[in-house]
């Protein structure tokens, strides 16, 4: 038998110190629709892939009661909803708002309204049994810090008079500095990482949910959003990274006339429409690990899945989340030590009409890379092309 020399030993060692600090993630929270719910039942819901489920949601009313109705959480529903959850052992939270809502948001926080506000939340909260409440206010400004601020805070201090302790997390994108300030009063900061791109005046093609930016610039200069540039804009404003989460987007674009990221136009921009990861599998015959061989291609720059249709008229580029790029988010999130990850949305990831086992691909690609014990290898993304100029758009401009 061989002895190992030192150098082998201590590499070793740092391969199993690396893989003694892997960890689950803290959480993996999925948004469920109520909207939606009648077409992905409770009971199809598979809820060993999520550490909890949001049920998305009630709406502020200009007075602090609860819009319900708008968003399909009727009694039935709710019962039904956070039945299944209890039964599989998981928690379920309802949310507040959704875009846009600071308008109301605004009105339920102020001082006239913000007791009712807050009791009408808890009143909710223990009637239905549910576990916890999400704050989705969009978007947010930088003079909605004093009320965002107290009211986070008197709401924290009313669900610690309950038993046991509800959680409380909050979704963000914007105003890192006012999510700094209420850091100790929630449970997770959940920054929206998906959603970050469309055919905007001076901008060009992009991914819809991409990781890292490396490789490309605007046409007018700049770096296009990513989830590792957000993570770092909420980090410098003094967010603790185990409060933050990154998203997951089953919602993908499908962006028409281009093929590609990093397409700029000169002309009448190109269009982009959301759609559910669901349609786009059918429609272009994506495997259960999201690869159709024709079609499919994968940003190594961006750590980001794409399809690229030229050989129809007219052309498309189709911008998603898939199997790969719930991987690179798992170790993105570990690599940095931040605190999980966020699900939008979980019905429009399911695939009704695929035999039983096979319905919710995004789901059990989530399931293994975030919540299996097993250590993965992290693969640093690397940069594979060089960074091209792009041609300048018509009146170009930094977003």
């Amino acid at each position: 038998m061989k002895t190992k020399r030192p150098s082998t030993l201590l590499f070793a060692g740092a391969v199993l110190a690396l893989c003694a600090a892997y960890v689950r993630a803290a959480w993996v929270q999925v948004y469920y629709t109520g909207w939606q719910q009648d077409l992905m039942p409770p009971a199809a819901v598979d809820f060993g892939a999520m550490t909890q489920l949001v049920h998305f949601s009630v709406i502020p009313n200009d007075d602090g009661t609860l819009d319900r109705r708008t968003n399909g959480l009727t009694a039935a529903r709710v019962h039904d909803a956070v039945s299944a959850a209890h039964a599989a052992g998981k928690k379920i939270l309802f949310s507040i708002g959704g875009y846009p809502s600071r308008e109301r948001f605004e009105s339920a926080m102020s001082a006239p309204n913000e007791a009712r506000f807050i009791e009408s939340i808890a009143a909710f909260l223990s009637s239905n049994r549910y576990d916890g409440v999400d704050l989705d206010m969009e978007p947010m400004s930088p003079s909605d810090a004093p009320l965002f601020t107290k009211f986070a805070a008197d709401l924290r201090a009313k669900l610690d008079t309950m038993a046991p302790r509800p959680l409380l997390t909050t979704t963000a994108l914007w105003t890192p500095e006012i999510f700094a300030r209420v850091a100790g009063l929630v449970d997770e900061i959940n920054v929206m990482t998906y959603g970050l791109s469309g055919p905007y005046r001076g901008w060009m093609t992009w991914h819809n949910a991409a990781v890292y930016d490396k490789g490309y610039r605007f046409p007018g200069g700049g770096i296009p959003p990513s989830a590792d540039a957000l993570v770092r804009q909420f980090e410098d404003a003094g967010v603790p990274k185990s409060k933050l989460g990154i998203g997951f987007s089953m919602a993908p674009y499908v962006w028409t006339g281009v093929s590609r990221p990093g397409q700029a136009w000169t002309g009448a921009p190109p269009t982009a429409k959301e759609t559910s990861y669901s349609a786009v599998a059918d429609a272009y015959g994506l495997t259960e690990d999201g690869a159709p061989s024709k079609y499919y291609h994968w940003d190594e720059n961006a750590q980001a899945p794409y399809l690229s249709v030229e050989d129809a008229a007219p052309a498309r580029f189709v911008s998603y989340d898939d199997a790969a790029s719930a991987r690179a988010k798992a170790d993105y999130v570990r690599l940095q030590g931040l605190g999980g990850l966020a699900v939008w949305d979980l019905q429009d990831g399911y695939r009704a009409k695929q035999p039983a086992g096979r319905r919710e691909p995004l789901m059990d690609a989530i399931k293994a890379a975030f919540l299996d014990n097993d250590p993965q290898v992290i693969v640093l993304p690397t940069p594979t092309v060089p960074i091209r100029p792009l041609p300048r758009a018509a009146a170009a401009r930094a977003p």
